[in-house]
């Protein structure tokens, strides 16, 4: 097999499955049924599934179940332009039967919409001066209560809610739920129920952009660095984890020990 079209094939496998579906009827997953029915009946609840598994398609029949009921809504995220993403989502959904609003430190509009979508540090801030508006309470991507820096806007917004405030909660990588949600029951003196799904419905799959060959997958079908990525960088392995390479210019000791050869030398040449 030529080297091209060893590449190819490669590349082949490595975006194998990718584009669009074929259209067919949407079915909702249990761990979907479980956590809407879960905001429905007022529960605060944290939803644990990996990227891609549909946990914005809770986000938004909970809403549409809470303006059902003629109640509002916020919706937050970390980002400023995952807010705008989100916004834009989200009237395409609800508009023009609902008003949707956005708050950022950058825009405000129809900041009294039945729905608004807003930086979680805005939402933050709104509850310095209001605590009763809205019944549902969105915090996505929650794992950001994490963070040394602004773990604290997180934890502020959880503490600050009231209580008669649904919250539903948001996350692809929190390992410790359990942990998680006994606090959220201790500090807003209310039951936190967990949902989560461990499946991955949309595969993981490392690659890399070379500059000569394209986007070519990370490994080959053995799990070693394919070869023509570690010609790139030098001698270069996966280390344990299997996400990180190390060898070649990517491991700091044999950098070092040849750093320190080189020096020594010279001190000896001298």
């Amino acid at each position: 097999m030529s080297k091209n079209s060893f590449i190819e094939e490669a590349r082949r496998r490595f975006l194998r499955g990718i584009g669009v579906p074929k259209a067919s009827p949407f079915v909702a997953d249990e761990f979907q049924k479980e956590a809407i029915s879960s905001v429905v009946e007022g529960n605060d609840t944290l939803v644990v599934a990996p990227t891609g598994a549909g946990k914005t398609y809770i986000a938004m029949e909970a809403i549409n179940a809470t303006l059902g009921l003629g109640l509002k809504a916020v919706y937050t995220t970390p980002l400023k332009a995952l807010s705008n993403t989100k916004y834009s989502e989200l009237k395409l959904k609800f508009q023009p039967q609902h008003k949707v609003g956005l708050l950022t430190g950058d825009r405000k509009i129809e900041g009294d919409a039945d729905v608004v979508v807003a930086t979680t540090e805005i939402y933050r801030n709104e509850l310095y001066r209001s605590h009763d508006r809205y019944s549902l309470v969105i915090l996505d991507e929650v794992h950001f209560i994490s963070d040394p820096q602004r773990g604290p806007v997180w934890e502020e917004s959880i503490i600050l809610t009231p209580s008669s405030t649904t919250l539903l909660m948001l996350s692809a990588s929190i390992s410790n739920s359990g942990e998680i949600a006994e606090w959220l029951s201790s500090v807003r003196g209310k039951p936190c129920r967990v949902v989560s799904k461990k499946d991955r419905p949309v595969e993981l799959r490392y690659g890399f952009m070379h500059p000569d060959y394209g986007a070519i997958p990370l490994s080959d079908e053995r799990g070693a660095v394919l070869r023509e990525v570690s010609q790139f960088y030098g001698a270069t392995e996966l280390d344990s984890s299997g996400m990180r390479l190390r060898g070649g210019k990517f491991d700091r000791r044999r950098n070092d020990r040849g750093r320190n050869k080189r020096f020594s030398g010279r001190r000896r040449g001298r």
